[in-house]
């Protein structure tokens, strides 16, 4: 066989090799004559591009962080619908206003934690029922989250357990209060109560009124001023949201300063 006859065979060859799948390969020209050497994979290049691209795809079943932002505007700003959301372990805090009712562009999984149903070490899952909006929003200092206070908001949401029943806010009764904390702090609406845990040696403040209270005073004040505890001491006691009044007349009682108040304003008595 001529020199060009055998070249021509030996390149088809190894076209035909490279086609089939071959990955590498050699030619030597030895005592007897071309030697070929060729190497095969298993798998075709197309088969391992997709063995790794199903290896690099995430579990997207899996709750992520990011549920620990989410707010009640994220699924509804319809009144009695119930959204459930799956918060996982290690979350963080978000924004939140109310107290027991919260704004709905408050974070869901933070004011879980401050009614106490989850922690953010665990997280968990909890239902929301979303309800009308409020006038004001109160703001407190529970379970290690404090939420601000807010006036008027147009929805409001609150939690709800397995059968659909809402989680009030006498879960967090008695709520524990510092000597400043106001009836304006618990954002209760005309005819709501709480109770409140009044904590020892608070130091008089400065009130308006003599029961009612402009809902500005300090309740441990109030409290002290009309005889249900003594601010050395402390204890429990109900806030209880009136409707404004024209009028606040100050008596000093107990120790206490109460000062009068001229013009219409919220009021709280205590029981």
């Amino acid at each position: 066989m001529k020199h060009s006859q055998l070249l021509s065979v030996i390149l088809t060859v190894l076209l035909v090799a490279l086609v089939s799948g071959c990955t590498s390969g050699s030619f030597e020209l030895g005592p007897g004559g071309p030697n070929l050497f060729l190497e095969y994979s298993s798998q075709s290049p197309e088969e391992e591009l997709d063995e790794v691209e199903t290896q690099e795809l995430p579990d997207l079943e899996q709750p992520t962080l990011i549920a620990w932002e989410r707010n009640a505007e994220d699924f509804s700003n319809r009144v009695g619908d119930m959204i459930t959301l799956s918060l996982p372990p290690h979350g963080y805090a978000g924004g939140v206003w109310g107290v027991g009712v919260y704004t709905t562009d408050s974070s869901i999984g933070t004011a879980a934690v401050h009614m106490g149903l989850i922690t953010f070490d665990k997280g968990g899952e909890v239902t929301i029922k979303v309800t009308e909006g409020r006038e004001y929003y109160g703001g407190l200092l529970v379970n290690g989250v404090s939420t601000a206070a807010y006036g008027s908001w147009p929805l409001s949401f609150v939690f709800v357990d397995k059968s659909g029943r809402i989680i009030g806010k006498e879960k967090l009764e008695p709520i524990e209060i510092s000597y400043l904390t106001t009836a304006a702090d618990l954002g209760l609406e005309p005819g709501e109560t709480m109770r409140v845990r009044i904590p020892t040696d608070s130091p008089a403040q400065d009130i308006f009124g003599s029961d009612p209270y402009t809902f500005d005073s300090s309740i441990a004040s109030a409290a002290a001023h009309k005889g249900l505890i003594s601010l050395a001491q402390g204890g429990i006691v109900k806030v209880k949201m009136l409707t404004k009044k024209q009028a606040f007349i100050g008596e000093d009682r107990n120790e206490i300063y109460s000062y009068d108040y001229e013009g219409a304003l919220e009021a709280f008595t205590l029981e």
